[in-house]
């Protein structure tokens, strides 16, 4: 029972981070200066040892798309399980303010 529970908690929080990726993902498009708050992120959690090779190079994909905006919308809003867990440990901190926050998750309601 509780796993099924936390199960779907974390499906939950899957969806919001989804959400809010997507909202940050048009941010960025419309303020490039943000991408580089979201390079230094990935690079001190890196040198810092808190993100693995592997995640690194998946950030480094996916802010290689900015240039393409709608690529760069899909590859932060991918569902597969990658994409998904990169999410959970996101770079791109402090991008969205607290209204910003809550009006891109009352869309989801």
């Amino acid at each position: 029972m509780v796993y099924h529970q936390k199960k779907y908690q974390q499906h939950e929080a899957d969806k919001l981070s989804l959400c809010l990726h997507g909202c940050i993902a048009r941010k960025v498009l419309a303020e490039p200066a943000l991408l580089d708050q979201a390079t230094t992120t990935l690079q001190q959690r890196y040198e810092q040892k808190l993100l693995s090779y592997g995640a690194y190079l998946n950030w480094q994909a996916i802010l290689a798309q900015v240039n393409m905006p709608e690529n760069f919308i899909k590859a932060m809003t991918a569902t597969d399980k990658t994409t998904t867990a990169l999410r959970r440990k996101t770079i791109f901190t402090g991008v969205l303010n607290e209204k910003e926050r809550s009006d891109c998750l009352a869309a989801l309601l």
